[in-house]
């Protein structure tokens, strides 16, 4: 996959930069005649490429963060780098070709307009040739089951499918940093695998950083190599997700018993219509071994974290 056309040279000088985003001291406070409510006090943060979870309670100021990070928010003091370059020097061309966002609730995309006719528009309003983003776009809508509905008018498509066509949208310009704000919000289960197994790819995680912020777990542990904890408006906490080793519940429909039994997964209830068995896998390992249970036959239809490191990380 490739960022940008050789001709790009001017973008391409600082995209070699390892550490994709820096953020220091970073403070934001919202007032109003009788109230001033500081929700970033002292934001400090390092990425390099590859996908990290931002988690905080409601309020916690994760959107305030994204908003600062994606020039849609002025801040009163502190200094935001893509690449070691200081966005407040970025011109808008270069802003366009370094960070996308996909904002919560699907706000960044027309609902007048196909999915099609919504990668166009985008792309033309970067200043980025369509042909440049057309062959990822077909990628992405076939990835996520879409690209039967790229002709019809998103006003008419569900919940689900147009929060799909607003990731489909921000993850098509080919920008090395990619800001998504709840992606999972209307999505069902299938939808959510394969947007994790999508986002955690190496064809992505080799050329971008992708933040995201949720508060489905699961998807998290499975999608993100790193995750953050915003608390009082300063990062508190970081922990890699390879070290949360967990054991999963998995619900399948129509299950083979004796292949289950066979393959020596641990069955925990069985019924007529399905049965529940123990995973023990790492979160990073666990789309495969779901792929891996629904290519032998045995439809997985529910995962839940048996374990309980993600909720202590959060709650702690």
């Amino acid at each position: 996959m490739r960022l940008f056309k050789i001709s790009d040279k001017k973008y391409l000088r600082y995209m070699n930069n390892t550490t994709a985003l820096s953020v220091h001291h970073l403070k934001k406070t919202f007032r109003t005649s009788s109230n001033r409510n500081e929700v970033l006090k002292d934001v400090n943060i390092v990425l390099e490429k590859g996908v990290v979870a931002i988690l905080g309670s409601n309020g916690a100021g994760k959107t305030t963060f994204i908003k600062s990070c994606t020039d849609l928010l002025d801040y009163e003091e502190g200094k935001i780098e893509y690449f070691g370059k200081d966005l407040q020097t970025m011109s808008k061309e270069e802003k366009n070709r370094t960070f996308a966002l996909l904002s919560e609730g699907s706000r960044n995309i027309y609902y007048k307009l196909t999915p099609w006719e919504n990668i166009k528009y985008f792309a033309a309003v970067r200043g980025i040739p369509f042909n440049a983003v057309s062959s990822q776009s077909k990628e992405l809508l076939n990835e996520l089951g879409l690209y039967d509905k790229r002709n019809q008018l998103v006003e008419n498509l569900s919940r689900g499918m147009q929060q799909k066509v607003a990731i489909i949208c921000a993850l098509s310009m080919n920008t090395p940093v990619v800001f998504l704000d709840e992606p999972t919000l209307g999505l069902d289960i299938e939808s959510a695998f394969g947007l994790s197994s999508f986002l955690s790819s190496p064809e992505i995680t080799s050329n971008r950083l992708i933040i995201m912020t949720s508060h489905d777990f699961n998807f998290i542990e499975r999608t993100a190599r790193q995750i953050f904890k915003l608390q009082d408006g300063v990062m508190k906490r970081k922990e890699d997700t390879a070290s949360f080793d967990n054991s999963f519940i998995l619900k399948i429909l129509h299950p083979d018993i004796d292949k289950l039994q066979a393959a020596r997964y641990e069955i925990l209830e069985r019924h007529d219509l399905y049965c529940t068995i123990r995973l023990l896998t790492t979160a990073l390992l666990l789309g495969k071994e779901i792929d891996r249970l629904n290519q032998k036959g045995h439809e997985v239809t529910s995962v839940e974290i048996e374990g309980e490191n993600l909720k202590d990380f959060y709650l702690n």
